[in-house]
């Protein structure tokens, strides 16, 4: 069945907007509710080509919490100013990552892409830009484009900036496009990735996968099935939106460093849409962190 390069679209965006919606927080610091038949928790923030689609050792949903101690990192009771102890292998404990991490704001380079597949046609997503993490809006300049296979020609193609207290966009395929103010009520919404990274911390071994190496850097893998019960408890917003699409859960895998920063994230889900099943995946990658950066409203002048 050859299916409308509509439904492509129309499930890839709605699930890439939601993406840059909810999950752009750059640590796991934050605390989330307790899911419901499943722990809560989880860091940021995430993104495209640098980051692998998840793992097929990563197939795991979420247990149900039982009452288990949390490990204790090998080296010393305690971690350092610069993040989790590491043992002699360079490993460390995920969950006192989180625990000790630094929630001081700081900037980095998000990459983000989002692939959405059916019955041998698909489309892709891409974004890029740089970001604010661990503020209360996503604070950042960015850029998204669209593009269908078989074709180089954008679908869409929009810049965004947020300075944290308004929202600014424009149509960046028609030469010249004005800055106008978003009126999306979730453009400004804070971020959600460090909460789902805490809920993969408190499940316990299913969701730890180990040591790897992520955009250069030792980082611990986390990984596990998030259903909708649980999604609803740490986002009721993205749980409202994908349900509505008839998502009944989704796949999710991090990657976090000895200070509890994410360093990668996928998502991974199936969406019915008109007869078929598109398959989408969002790999997001965060590099080039620094100081929180500033960004001011956009100008004609400063376009």
């Amino acid at each position: 069945m050859k299916i409308r390069r509509t439904t492509l679209t129309a499930a890839a965006t709605l699930i890439a907007l939601s993406a840059v919606a909810a999950c752009n927080d750059g640590d796991g610091a934050k605390s989330a509710p307790s899911a419901a038949g499943a722990p809560a928790t989880a860091s940021p923030t995430v993104s495209a080509s640098a980051s692998a689609a998840p793992s097929p050792s990563s197939t795991t949903e979420v247990p149900t919490p039982t009452p288990t101690p949390t490990a204790t990192p090998t080296p010393t009771p305690t971690a350092t100013a610069t993040g989790a102890p590491v043992d002699a292998t360079g490993a460390f404990d995920p969950a006192v990552a989180l625990a000790n991490a630094d929630r001081t704001p700081y900037a980095a380079t998000e990459t983000m892409k989002t692939t959405a597949s059916a019955d041998g046609q698909g489309s892709v997503i891409t974004a890029s830009g740089r970001v604010n993490l661990n503020t209360p809006t996503r604070e950042g300049r960015t850029e998204t484009k669209m593009t269908i296979t078989g074709s180089d020609e954008p679908m869409f193609w929009m810049e965004v900036v947020n300075t944290g207290s308004a929202v600014f966009m424009r149509d960046k395929s028609k030469p010249g496009g004005a800055w106008s103010p978003s009126t999306a009520a979730d453009d400004t919404r804070s971020d959600s990735i460090g909460d789902y990274v805490k809920a993969l911390v408190d499940a316990g071994p299913a969701a730890r996968k180990g040591m790897e190496q992520k955009n250069g850097v030792p980082a611990y893998h986390l990984g596990a099935r998030m259903t909708a019960a649980q999604m609803k408890a740490i986002d009721p917003e993205e749980y409202r939106k994908l349900v509505d699409k008839g998502v009944s859960g989704k796949q999710i895998d991090v990657w976090i460093d000895r200070a509890g920063r994410v360093l990668a994230h996928t998502q991974s889900m199936k969406i019915p849409k008109d007869g078929t099943t598109v398959t989408t995946v969002i790999t997001v990658t965060y590099t080039d962190f620094g100081p929180r950066e500033t960004f001011p409203a956009p100008t004609a002048a400063a376009s």
